[in-house]
C-alpha cells in the first residue's frame, strides 16, 4: 500500500485486513512518502502488535509508480506467492482481497483485477466529471492498446499478481507509470508470456474515501495520457504524421496531373495518398507493410470520404465535416492496425 497522510484510514483498514486474511499467511508492506499526520506511527504500532507489517519510509514524494515497485520488491524478497496492490484510503474494500488472492493461489491466474465495470462491480458517490474521466481513460486504453480490449477495467489500481510472473518483468517497469501502473503490467506480461498469460476480473464497488484528500492530480492525468501513448508505440502521433505526408503527396500529384481529366487526376492522387499514408504508418510502427492493411485502409478512406460528402450535402460546415470524417478515419485505422507490445520500448 502506497501512502501519504492516511493515518485515520489505516487505523480502520489494517485491523480489517488482519481479520479478512486470518486464514492466510499474510504480510502488509506500507510504502510511505513523507506523511506528516502520524501514518508511520500507525503502521509501526500495528507491526509491533501483530508482527505482520513493515513500513518503508521514503521521506518525500518520489512518485506513485516507484512506491508500488518498492513495495512489490519488498514482497518478493519475503517470498510472497501472491502480491496485492491497493490504496490505503478505504476506497478499495478489504473484503475483496481474499477473492484476489484465491484467484492467484487456487485459480492459477497471473493477474487478477478488481473491476468496477464487470457484473457486480460499480462506483458510489462519484461526480459526473469523475465518472467521465474514468470512462474516458478506460476507452483510451482499450482503443490504443489492443491487448487490453477484453478487459472491462484496465485502469484499476486494485489488483493481485502472481509473484513468479511478476518477478520476470518487475525490472522493466518504469517509475513514471504512477496513476495506472497496471497498464504496464498488462503490456509486459502480455509481451513476455504471450498466450500463457492469464488475467481475470473480480467485481468490487469503489467508494469515496472516508478521511483525507485524493492524491489524483492533473499531473497524474497527464502522466496517464503520456503512458498510454508510450505503450501504444505513439500510434496516434505516428498516424497524424503519416496523414500529413500523405496529404502533401496527394496535393503534389493532383497539381502534376492538372492537365488530365479531373476525375482521373483526383483518383490517382487519392490512391497515391492512401498508399503513402498506410505505408508510412506501418513503417513508423515498426511493422513490415502487409497487403491486408492496404485493402482495409482503402475501405476506411472511402467510408470517410462518403461520410464527408453526406455532411456537405446536409450543409454541415466544412471544418466540422472534415473533423468528423477525420476522427472516424483515425478511429477505424487504430482498430485495424495490430499494435504488438513485443516491439515497443516500454522503458
Amino acid at each position: 500500500m502506497p501512502t501519504i497522510n492516511e493515518a485515520d484510514n489505516l487505523r480502520i483498514l489494517l485491523p480489517m485486513l488482519r481479520d479478512y486474511l486470518a486464514g492466510y499467511d499474510w504480510f502488509i508492506v506500507v510504502v510511505d512518502d513523507g506523511s506528516t499526520d502520524g501514518t508511520p506511527d500507525v503502521v509501526l504500532g500495528f507491526a509491533k502488535a501483530t508482527g505482520r507489517a513493515e513500513l518503508i519510509e521514503r521521506g518525500a514524494r518520489l512518485g506513485l509508480g516507484s512506491a508500488i515497485k518498492t513495495g512489490m520488491r519488498a514482497c518478493l524478497e519475503r517470498g510472497a506467492k501472491s502480491i496485492v496492490v491497493m490504496d490505503a484510503d478505504l476506497q478499495h474494500p478489504p473484503d475483496v482481497v481474499p477473492n484476489l488472492v484465491n484467484a492467484v493461489l487456487k485459480g492459477g491466474v497471473d493477474l487478477v483485477i478488481a473491476s468496477r465495470y464487470v457484473r457486480g462491480g460499480g462506483v458510489t458517490g462519484w461526480s459526473l466529471r469523475r465518472y467521465l474521466v474514468s470512462k474516458g481513460a478506460t476507452y483510451m486504453a482499450r482503443l490504443l492498446m489492443p491487448w487490453t480490449r477484453s478487459i472491462k477495467d484496465p485502469i484499476s489500481g486494485f489488483f493481485a499478481a502472481n509473484a513468479d510472473r511478476l518477478r520476470g518483468i518487475i525490472d522493466m517497469l518504469s517509475d513514471s507509470s504512477g496513476y495506472k501502473l497496471i497498464l504496464e503490467l498488462l503490456t509486459l506480461m502480455h509481451a513476455k508470456y504471450g498466450g500463457s498469460f492469464r488475467v481475470v476480473e473480480v467485481p468490487y464497488v469503489f467508494r469515496n474515501r472516508m478521511y483525507g484528500i485524493s492524491k489524483l492530480s492533473t499531473r497524474e492525468l497527464i502522466n496517464y495520457v503520456q503512458l498510454v501513448l508510450r505503450l501504444s508505440n505513439y500510434s496516434v502521433p505516428k498516424y497524424l504524421v503519416s496523414l500529413v505526408i500523405g496529404s502533401i503527396i496527394s496535393y503534389l500529384f493532383f497539381n502534376a496531373l492538372s492537365g488530365m481529366n479531373p476525375i482521373a487526376s483526383n483518383l490517382v492522387s487519392i490512391e497515391f495518398s492512401l498508399i503513402t499514408v498506410i505505408t508510412m504508418y506501418q513503417v513508423l510502427m515498426g511493422m513490415k507493410p502487409q497487403l491486408q492493411y492496404y485493402v482495409k485502409y482503402h475501405l476506411i478512406k472511402y467510408v470517410a470520404v462518403a461520410i464527408k460528402l453526406v455532411l456537405y450535402m446536409v450543409s454541415v460546415p466544412t471544418v466540422i465535416a472534415l473533423m468528423i470524417s477525420g476522427m472516424i478515419q483515425l478511429l477505424m485505422t487504430l482498430r485495424i492496425i495490430t499494435i504488438n507490445p513485443a516491439i515497443m520500448h516500454v522503458l
